[in-house]
Formats: C-alpha cells, sequence, structure tokens
C-alpha cells in the first residue's frame, strides 16, 4: 500500500466538510470522544492509503467514510462491551467537551448534540442495535445501506432498529434526523 500524495481542493474540501458527520456518528455510537477521533483518523488514513483510481471510483466519499467509520465502531463496541464487563460500578459515557462557540452554525450543531442520558441509554443496546438504530432512526440510511454495513439481511436490521426503539422510549419519530433525505 503506497500513501498518495496531494489531495486536489476539491476533494479535500469535500472530505474536510464530512469530518462533523464522521465524528458525531463515531461519538454517538461509541460514546466516547477519544475512540471517536481514533476512528475518524483511522478512517482518513485508510482514505489516504487508497489510490487515485480508487478514490476516483468511489461515488460518494462521504457515504463510503461513514460506512468505513460505521464498521470500525461495530468492530470496537464489540471488543468495548468485553472491556467493560470487567470495570467495576457503572459505565458512563464522556460528555462532549464544550468547546468556545463563536459561529452561530456551531451552535445549531452543539444542540443537536446527544445528551448524556441518550449515550446511557445506547449503551444498554447491542452493538448491531446501536448501529442499526442510529444510523436508520438519526442518519436516515435506508435499512438496506444499513444492512450492508452491519452484514445482515434489511429485514434483521429493521428488527434491530424496532428492538432499539422501545428502550429508547418510543418511535423514531422524536428524534431529530441529521441527515436530509433523500427520497423514499
Amino acid at each position: 500500500m503506497t500513501l498518495q500524495s496531494e489531495p486536489d481542493d476539491g476533494q479535500l474540501s469535500a472530505i474536510v466538510n464530512e469530518r462533523r458527520q464522521l465524528i458525531n456518528l463515531a461519538y454517538r455510537l461509541l460514546g466516547s470522544l477519544a475512540d471517536a477521533e481514533d476512528v475518524l483518523q483511522e478512517t482518513y488514513a485508510r482514505w489516504y492509503a487508497l489510490s487515485r483510481e480508487q478514490q476516483d471510483a468511489i461515488e460518494s466519499p462521504g457515504a463510503w467514510m461513514s460506512k468505513v467509520a460505521s464498521r470500525m465502531c461495530l468492530n470496537m463496541l464489540t471488543s468495548a462491551r468485553a472491556r467493560r464487563e470487567s470495570y467495576v460500578g457503572e459505565w458512563v459515557p464522556e460528555p462532549l467537551p464544550e468547546p468556545a462557540i463563536t459561529d452561530p452554525a456551531d451552535r445549531v450543531t452543539l444542540d443537536e448534540s446527544v445528551t448524556m442520558a441518550f449515550l446511557v441509554v445506547l449503551e444498554s443496546m447491542t452493538p448491531a442495535e446501536r448501529v442499526a438504530f442510529i444510523l436508520h432512526d438519526v442518519f436516515r440510511y435506508s435499512f438496506a445501506e444499513v444492512a450492508e454495513i452491519v452484514g445482515r439481511t434489511p429485514a434483521a436490521c429493521r428488527q434491530l432498529a424496532s428492538s432499539a426503539r422501545p428502550l429508547m422510549g418510543g418511535s423514531s419519530s422524536c428524534w431529530v434526523r441529521v441527515r436530509p433525505t433523500e427520497g423514499p
């Protein structure tokens, strides 16, 4: 594997624009900002390890990075759950640090940030339920896309999300969606 040289400006801006969504996705899945940043860095490393031809063949770099980050989070969750089972006391996710907010757009994004209670409830789900719920109900991925990421059938992913919703206290209609609607 060879690392590629400098990316063009359009490619770099597209990748940088995905950073906030990727860090939000990883943080919501893992409950740890440090782990989320590790996943983000590994996702970028995998992107830049691709040849220019491989990168150009990818229709949507953001979707590719979301898929890679989700899979890495799923892997971390299965191993993290085993580590947390040996932890003495109740595990509580770490809160996001409050940055100095100067831009109103950053304030809106911060307001959409997940609360501590949300993360604690997410912890009660299995890793697959958490990934299916977050990707479908929060980020609006279709069940077919979730199935490809999780490695199960769309029907199984529907069931995973359905079993996660009662833990969250309701239906998906009460959650703020952070990915724009792209059809039915």
